[in-house]
């Protein structure tokens, strides 16, 4: 290994240890008690060394967020197959967006922190939508099929990923459990006869 993929690992390490710090800081405290100077102290790096990776706190949290969808599209996404039948595409992705909340909670409070926060920039406001975009998707293609009811996007939306939100919502305050598998397959079969055509 030379020493400019040496560089490279120990960039990429410190400013992963600021977004994480930064994750972990805004859950516990929230987005405006954030500080450029306890975050440094999180991820154990000078001020200095955050301020040349992101300008300001707002980019800084923007940054944060996009890579967090990144990952949730990714998760999402595991699994599809545009040959499978809509049922089981959409209780895959729902299947895998419950998975990833119950696994990385920390990633769902931000999400829900970040989603009705004024910290949106115009770039990730179409993030902030793209986020469901393969249920879109799957949402429309099964319209066209006629597998689900003649309802508008959103409201499919709505019923197909209103619960799941919910759930995890109630899961994290210890007012349901959704560590078992059952449970969270459960939770989707409810979220798909929501839609399916009767």
């Amino acid at each position: 290994m030379n020493i400019h993929s040496l560089l490279y690992i120990c960039i990429m390490t410190k400013k992963d240890a600021i977004l994480n710090a930064a994750l972990k800081l805004v859950n516990k405290e929230g987005f405006y008690h954030l500080n450029m100077k306890n975050l440094s102290i999180e991820a154990g790096v000078a001020v200095g060394t955050a301020y040349l990776y992101f300008s300001s706190k707002e980019a800084l949290i923007n940054e944060l967020y996009i890579r967090i969808v990144n990952d949730f599209k990714i998760a999402v996404l595991k699994g599809y197959d545009t040959t499978r039948a809509d049922k089981d595409n959409f209780m895959e992705m729902v299947g895998n967006a419950v998975d990833f909340y119950v696994s990385n909670p920390d990633c769902f409070s931000f999400i829900e922190q970040y989603s009705y926060s004024p910290f949106l920039f115009k770039e990730t406001h179409e993030e902030n939508f793209l986020i469901l975009e393969p249920l879109y998707k799957i949402i429309k293609l099964a319209k066209k099929r006629k597998t689900i009811k003649e309802l508008s996007g959103p409201l499919c939306l709505a019923l197909a990923y209103g619960p799941v939100v919910t759930m995890v919502r109630l899961h994290l305050a210890g007012k349901a459990d959704l560590s078992k598998r059952n449970q969270r397959v459960g939770l989707v079969e409810c979220c798909w006869n929501n839609i399916k055509a009767d």
